[in-house]
């Protein structure tokens, strides 16, 4: 018998480029920029369109809640130009989701969202804040020559995002009210489907969960412990998911929690590669914005010199609080939609402001003293008698005292 000669196959060029392109993607994630830029603008898409979808009020100029423009120089956009604005960002975001390469798709979505949220800052809201800052760097590097370096930046402009956002999330939990107030409240309908020995956790315990997303932060970081961070923020988001379900609020907050994930996943998971100096280090001016809008600028909301919303405090207990004191006399005029938001004392209805903002907008409201005297304002104007009309806010509370000190305004002094 004669022994059968192995055939030796030899590729040609392209299948070559095939088989080495699908052997890299199972061996090493993230060797593919432009596939994880691909999965990214995608989330980033999907996301916004639900979180538009969920605060189509917020976006639009006919509601009871007010418009708190970045100036008042600006007209106010009537119906129906604002709704056919919003439906124009909708089907830009469509379009992203499509096209393979949407950069003019990225820059014009950029124009209209920002324009619009110049109109009104409650529009600040964190997930918009991100995933706005995200889809621009998205817009200025990927797909764009040389290919592989832009996509690095592009990548690692997101990942300062991402990995800064959960650790000046924790950081602003730190505090005494967050343990006492906040995580009481959010989490009281979860814990109740508890048996009664998990329910009793020690006030101090609750210090663990600000402590893991400062680790969670700088875990992502590096390549050593970057795994890790990214089991630990799937396993936070999961738990987090939970606890807003269970509390049936904020209903924007579920879907972004689930991004989150996403984020995670493509921009860290398995990555050995990108170090913490790329990260850390601008390449460019962009990249350098955006180290100082996520790692350095909310330091100084710790006091009061920036904006908390922009500071990753969301549920955080560290933020001012408001209430309207409308009496008895005065609250009829008030339009009866408002009344579900006022609690009834003996002499003043207390309108929790922040009730209202989601009430009408499905979103917290944003929590600074100058949308606390515009919403005042509105409320102002319904009454015929000012005097009887005051506002309460309540300072930000000291991390380890929990004290607020409060700050009247009646009408005469918000206008």
């Amino acid at each position: 018998m004669t022994q059968a000669k192995q055939k030796k196959i030899r590729l040609s060029p392209p299948q070559a480029d095939v088989t080495r392109h699908w052997t890299a993607a199972f061996k090493s994630p993230c060797a593919q920029p432009e596939q994880k830029l691909l999965w990214l603008k995608v989330t980033l898409s999907v996301a916004l369109i639900g979180a538009f979808g969920l605060t189509w009020r917020l976006w639009v100029s006919s509601r009871l809640f007010p418009l708190s423009p970045v100036t008042g120089f600006l007209p106010v956009i009537p119906f129906p130009l604002d709704v056919i604005w919003l439906g124009l960002i909708f089907v830009l975001l469509l379009a992203i989701v499509i096209v393979k390469q949407p950069r003019k798709l990225i820059f014009s979505f950029l124009v209209f969202a920002g324009l619009l949220s110049l109109w009104d800052q409650m529009r600040w809201q964190p997930w918009f804040y991100q995933c706005f800052l995200m889809l621009a760097a998205m817009g200025l590097y990927a797909w764009k020559k040389p290919d592989l370096q832009n996509q690095h930046v592009a990548l690692n402009a997101c990942r300062v995002i991402v990995a800064f956002t959960y650790f000046w999330s924790g950081v602003q939990k730190l505090n005494v009210t967050f343990v006492k107030e906040t995580w009481p409240d959010i989490s009281g309908p979860f814990l109740r489907l508890l048996p009664q020995f998990a329910r009793n956790v020690p006030p101090f315990l609750l210090l663990a969960i600000p402590l893991f997303e400062i680790l969670t932060g700088l875990g992502l970081i590096t390549r050593r412990y970057r795994n890790a961070a990214a089991v630990l923020a799937i396993g936070t988001h999961i738990f987090v998911l939970m606890v807003l379900i269970s509390s049936g609020e904020n209903t924007v907050v579920w879907p972004w929690n689930i991004t989150m994930v996403f984020f995670v996943l493509i921009l860290f998971w398995q990555d050995k590669e990108t170090s913490a100096r790329s990260i850390l280090l601008p390449k460019n001016a962009f990249h350098a914005v955006v180290l100082l809008l996520f790692g350095v600028l909310p330091a100084f909301s710790l006091i009061g010199l920036w904006d908390s919303f922009l500071s990753s405090a969301l549920y955080s207990g560290n933020t001012d609080e408001a209430i309207i004191l409308v009496s008895h006399g005065e609250i009829d005029h008030l339009p009866e939609s408002l009344h579900t938001y006022a609690r009834e004392g003996s002499y003043w209805f207390f309108l929790d402001v922040n009730r209202w903002a989601y009430g009408e907008l499905n979103v917290p409201v944003y929590p600074e003293p100058r949308i606390y005297r515009s919403a005042a304002r509105q409320i102002c104007r319904y009454g015929k008698n000012p005097s009887e009309i005051k506002l309460m806010i309540r300072k930000r509370p000291g991390p380890t005292t929990g004290h607020r000190e409060d700050e009247f305004y009646d009408c005469d002094h918000l206008f």
